[in-house]
């Protein structure tokens, strides 16, 4: 999977970041549990469940990302190798 490192890179930063409170201010209606269950948790399922050597397994973590950024492109335009992975282009702040 071309990327792999960056997109891994990206996931792991996006739930650190999230655990930081990093998203708080920006999306005041919500706090960091709120943003984890929403975002973080269903982003690390996605990760749980991908093998890079499949490409089913690959197509299936697209898709279910595809439907958490589509949601989230406030959040994930700070992450832009794992936007890309999900096929989506979001303007990068």
């Amino acid at each position: 999977m071309k990327n792999y490192t960056n997109i891994v890179r990206d996931a792991f930063a996006l739930v650190d970041d999230i655990g930081r409170g990093s998203f708080n201010s920006e999306f005041s209606e919500r706090g960091a549990m709120a943003t984890t269950v929403e975002v973080g948790m269903p982003v690390l399922e996605v990760f749980r469940g991908l093998d890079p050597d499949n490409d089913q397994s690959i197509e299936d973590a697209r898709e279910k990302l595809a439907k958490i950024v589509k949601g989230e492109e406030g959040v994930f335009a700070k992450y832009p190798a794992l936007a890309a992975f999900a096929g989506n282009s979001v303007v990068v702040q």
